[in-house]
């Protein structure tokens, strides 16, 4: 879990390590399964910024279109050499208590943290 100083938590992040000889296989099935979900909700958009690779990650991501509900975003790292997946989900929180108040806002942090979260895998 991840959090700016004095706010609540602002990210959610699992790291699983995949079998080798299934990880071509369940990587399709993961992207398979975002796009279903990305598709599905007409309240999400595909973030278009994203740059993949990014910093040797294959990523892809969504946002929500406006600041509402649990989770404003939807990422996967996939790091092909180590057979990693790494799923993040950008939370939401109540307005006093959060470093965003705007979408825009919301956007310059997951660009902040989508840009600086990969030296924890390192």
């Amino acid at each position: 879990m991840f959090a700016y100083p004095a706010t609540d938590f602002y990210a959610n992040v699992k790291v699983e390590s995949l079998p080798e000889s299934r990880y071509a296989e369940l990587k399709k099935w993961l992207i398979a399964n975002y796009d279903y979900l990305l598709k599905s909700d007409n309240n999400v958009q595909a973030n278009t910024t994203l740059q993949s690779p990014l910093d040797g990650f294959d990523i892809r991501g969504d946002d929500r279109i406006k600041l509402e509900g649990g989770v404003l975003g939807f990422y996967l790292a996939f790091d092909d050499p180590a057979h990693v997946v790494t799923t993040i989900y950008l939370l939401n929180q109540q307005p006093y208590d959060r470093k965003f108040q705007t979408m825009e806002q919301y956007q310059r942090c997951e660009t902040h943290f989508s840009r600086h979260i990969s030296p924890v895998y390192e």
